[in-house]
């Protein structure tokens, strides 16, 4: 969160930052502070105590305004991101609207019980879900976006999950006269959008602005469509020592989800769908109040916010297995309050001071059903429990500025308190208690105008998610996706991140670049069964702290706008996620065996050694682009990514082939004139049919009878889209008020 003369209210601090998008960076800035405008940043989690962004700042941060924002008019987070060094995506529920995110090996991910380390924030407002730390991706305000802000690293003084790095999501809202925009939009597989929004600024300097949404779309590939709507408002008075805002938004999403699919049904019928029953209903509203005031000489600002999420999910299992049914329900209300103050302690040197406090209490309902019903029985309760969790964090952060030279310090103390009660024998009833102080430091120095190199240590960590803690005993195996139990309390994921980096950016050229290492201990991971295998789509496994891993790797981005307005960007990262100690890692490969029931044509180990590389988490990325601009009115773009190979998920240990790397490109047509545009859109313009994720399941289908295969998620097909839009009102030029998507 960073002002001009002012603090404002948000929660949270960073303590890493990169320079590459899929234009130019617009953190690499020379010595004389960099100021973002004020009041605009009201939920802000840019890093420093300061208020004003330089580069002092010992951190590596992102910055995507609208226009980068709204290029590819995004449907989720991930098709925002997809351009930044360091992020990779993949797909392993066959929904486009249900990506994973991968940074630096850590994941934020939709998926129930994959391990979250990369933290997403709304305006400062955690949005991770309480029962498995996931994100709703489908769920956020996307189209009311002015700008993304992505941490690449540890964020330290941010709290649980941001192992990774943190994204947060900075709302849209009314600036100058009254104005509204429509926009429409079709394209490939019956998809249709509709989006309107209206905003503005009253003479008494109250800023308002509401919008909505309708979009739908049937899939490529079988029984894979899309359906939702969003509403969303904010409005607020900001002064120069005073302010208040609220916002809030309804969300809902109703996704048919596809999976991946056997290697030898890809490799034919890559539109099919073996789970065509599968589906997700999610729904969510969310309403925050913030607010911040001068007092003596600092500032004091909160924020305070209620959200209540319902999710129902069905996943159709192979034939002879039951199917699995589960509702969840969470309610959270969360605070922050902190208090900044800056002085001047002579003409080189000045200091800046903060100190806060943030904390949720949540209450988590989960339901989950064995479902029969497709051989005539009914759907059994086999897990009905409750959560009621709460955190609370104490965290302090310092900037001295001295002359060239810029030192960073912070920590931040979480207490986090999960228990689990399980109303269907409340004799086993648990609770998992968790305390951890986080501290970094770092520092920044200017070596030439506009050029400065800084370097940064920092700890985080995050507690196990409720479901993981539900199934941490192997005494006593969870038969998954079907129960949860109430078993020891896992460990904290602790991570340790050592990181250096250097930016230059002159009034055309950007050039940035940094190297990390993480160590990290208790990473979670699923465990093997036990003594029986796996017999179908079910199976009987429990969570585990890993004693440790390793991440290290390096991020790269070069940008060049050209007076004309044109511009050019290439983006690399290189990130070797590995283990670092031995463990035996849950994978359907140890199914089969002497028994011949089940064929399995694999090494069925997966016992890892230190130095076998994660799943999922490709080596090397090349990301590169370019914008022209035709005249005045007609502008063109395209766009560029490498994936390099990644090895499957159920193979920890390496020992099968990897997925390949694959290139995807993208291109883009606008026309403006006056108050519309026109913009023609092509993703995966050249057809790329790889691979995106795999794993391994046995094929209770194939032929020859029940065989262990590799199982596949294809990319998504090409598809084109034309968006039109219009503005009404405010200032004769399109886009007007507030951003829109």
């Amino acid at each position: 969160m960073k002002v001009t003369s002012l603090l404002v209210a948000a929660a949270l601090v960073l303590s890493s930052s990169i320079v590459s998008a899929q234009q130019r960076d617009t953190t690499k800035v020379d010595s004389a502070a960099h100021e973002l405008p004020p009041i605009e940043v009201v939920g802000s989690i840019q890093p420093a105590a300061g208020p004003t962004i330089g580069s002092g700042v010992p951190a590596r941060v992102t910055t995507l305004d609208a226009a980068q924002v709204d290029a590819y008019e995004p449907r989720i987070l991930s098709d925002a991101l997809k351009s930044v060094a360091g992020f990779s995506t993949y797909d392993d529920l066959g929904s486009p609207y249900k990506l994973n995110i991968s940074s630096r090996g850590f994941y934020s991910s939709p998926v129930v019980g994959l391990p979250q380390g990369v933290a997403v924030f709304l305006d400062g407002v955690r949005m991770n879900e309480p029962e498995a730390s996931q994100v709703n991706f489908d769920l956020l305000p996307m189209d009311h976006i002015n700008r993304i802000e992505i941490l690449s690293g540890n964020g330290s003084l941010l709290g649980r999950n941001a192992l990774g790095g943190a994204v947060n999501l900075v709302t849209a809202r009314g600036t100058g006269p009254t104005t509204g925009t429509i926009e429409l939009s079709g394209g490939s597989f019956s998809a249709a959008r509709g989006e309107a929004n209206v905003s503005g600024l009253t003479k008494g300097g109250m800023d308002w602005y509401v919008g909505g949404n309708y979009n739908r779309e049937d899939g490529w590939r079988q029984v894979t469509g899309d359906q939702s709507y969003q509403g969303f408002f904010n409005v607020g008075k900001l002064g120069e020592t005073s302010g208040i805002r609220f916002q809030g938004f309804y969300s809902r999403d109703s996704a048919e989800t596809a999976g991946s699919l056997p290697e030898s049904i890809f490799a034919e019928h890559a539109d099919s769908n073996l789970s065509a029953n599968d589906y997700e209903t999610l729904w969510a509203f969310q309403g925050s109040l913030q607010a911040y005031k001068q007092i003596g000489l600092g500032r004091a600002s909160a924020t305070v916010y209620f959200r209540r999420h319902r999710a129902e999910r069905f996943n159709a299992n192979q034939p002879d297995d039951p199917d699995a049914f589960g509702i969840s329900y969470n309610n959270s209300f969360g605070y922050t309050a902190d208090y900044r103050w800056t002085t001047v302690i002579n003409d080189r040197a000045a200091l800046s001071l903060r100190g806060g406090v943030d904390g949720e209490v949540t209450r988590v309902n989960i339901d989950i059903f064995a479902d029969s019903t497709k051989f005539g029985a009914a759907r059994e309760l086999t897990t009905q429990a409750r959560s009621p969790l709460w955190d609370i964090a104490p965290f302090a952060a310092a900037d001295l500025t001295v002359g060239k030279v810029t030192l960073s310090a912070g920590a931040r103390y979480d207490y986090v308190r999960i228990p689990f009660n399980n109303l269907l024998d409340p004799s086993l009833d648990t609770v998992g208690t968790y305390k951890r102080f986080n501290p970094r430091i770092g520092a920044s120095v200017e070596v030439i105008p506009g050029g400065s190199v800084f370097a940064s240590w920092g700890q985080a960590f995050r507690a196990p998610a409720v479901i993981e803690n539900a199934c941490a005993d192997p005494e006593t195996p969870c038969p998954l996706p079907f129960a949860l139990g109430d078993d020891p309390p896992l460990e904290p994921v602790k991570a340790s991140t050592l990181e250096g980096g250097f930016r230059y950016k002159s009034e055309r050229v950007s050039v940035n670049g940094s190297v990390y290492y993480t160590a990290v201990k208790n990473d979670i991971f699923l465990t093997p069964f036990g003594e029986e295998a796996p017999t179908g789509s079910t199976i009987d496994g429990f969570f585990v702290n890993l004693d440790k891993t390793r991440r290290v790797g390096l991020e790269a981005g070069v940008a060049y706008s050209f007076p004309s307005g044109h511009s050019l960007y290439l983006n690399y990262a290189f990130t070797r996620a590995t283990f670092q100690s031995d463990a035996d890692i849950f994978s359907i490969r140890l199914a089969g065996g002497d028994e011949g029931e089940i064929t399995n044509p694999f090494p069925t180990e997966n016992e890892v050694t230190p130095g076998n590389r994660f799943p999922q988490v490709p080596g090397h990325q090349v990301k590169l682009g370019g914008l022209a601009r035709i005249g005045r009115y007609l502008s063109v773009g395209a766009d560029g990514r490498y994936t390099g190979k990644q090895f499957l998920r159920g193979d920890e240990a390496n020992v099968t082939e990897p997925l390949d790397g694959y290139f995807v490109a993208d291109a883009r047509v606008a026309v403006e004139f006056g108050r519309w545009e026109i913009n023609g859109i092509v993703t995966n313009l050249f057809q790329n049919e790889s691979a995106i994720f795999g794993t391994f399941n046995v094929n209770q289908g194939n032929p020859d009878g029940p065989t262990v295969e590799r199982f596949l998620t294809p990319n998504h097909r090409r598809a084109f889209r034309l968006v039109v839009r219009t503005t009404l009102g405010g200032p004769k030029t399109a886009g007007g008020g507030g951003d829109t998507d």
